[in-house]
């Protein structure tokens, strides 16, 4: 079975292929979505930003070179669009608290670990929260969205060094925030 490629699709829809763009929204409608929602809108609000993605990449799909990655555009679009909402958002002082969630599946042997497991799931889904924009992005990018360095320098439109460096920063603040909590949680023993 011949599996099209994204910038296959992309070219069909070009050409005013609807199985294309239906095809490309069957694809990234789930991820584009799940980077919406890590990057701190509410669920809601996050549906709304992916639909507003998916009609930008329709309006603007000649606008896209077939011989570029589609993945880095289409995730251009949908991070200009999150930081347009949120620019707009400001304006109008209805900035949403962030509403990162992990919604992997956890494998339960038991009720412990499933304890243990989603608590340090939160634990890091709250020191997400915490940092910086720019270094959240690019931490979600990676590790949630599974783009290569190369894609999240197109993505975000800055140098592949700019990128490793925020990737580095975000690494370091995370592991300074999670060691503090972890300091924080540890009681002291009864003697």
């Amino acid at each position: 079975m011949y599996l099209f490629l994204d910038e296959e699709f992309a070219a069909q829809l070009q050409h005013g292929d609807k199985m294309a763009f239906e095809a490309i929204v069957h694809r990234y409608h789930e991820p584009i979505y799940a980077y919406i929602v890590r990057m701190g809108s509410e669920y809601h609000i996050a549906a709304d930003i992916t639909q507003e993605v998916f009609l930008k990449v329709c309006k603007s799909i000649h606008q896209y070179k077939p011989d570029l990655p589609f993945r880095p555009w289409i995730y251009t679009i949908a991070s200009n669009t999150y930081k347009d909402y949120l620019k707009k958002a400001y304006v109008q002082r209805d900035v949403p608290g962030l509403e990162i969630t992990d919604s992997i599946a956890v494998t339960e042997d038991t009720p412990e670990t499933a304890f243990l497991e989603n608590s340090e799931r939160a634990i890091v889904v709250e020191a997400l929260k915490c940092l910086e924009e720019i270094y959240r992005e690019v931490l979600i990018l990676r590790y949630y969205q599974d783009l290569k360095l190369e894609e999240i320098a197109q993505t975000l439109q800055i140098p592949i060094g700019t990128v490793k460096s925020r990737l580095s920063t975000a690494l370091h603040k995370m592991k300074t925030m999670l060691v503090k909590e972890e300091i924080s949680n540890v009681k002291p023993a009864k003697r």
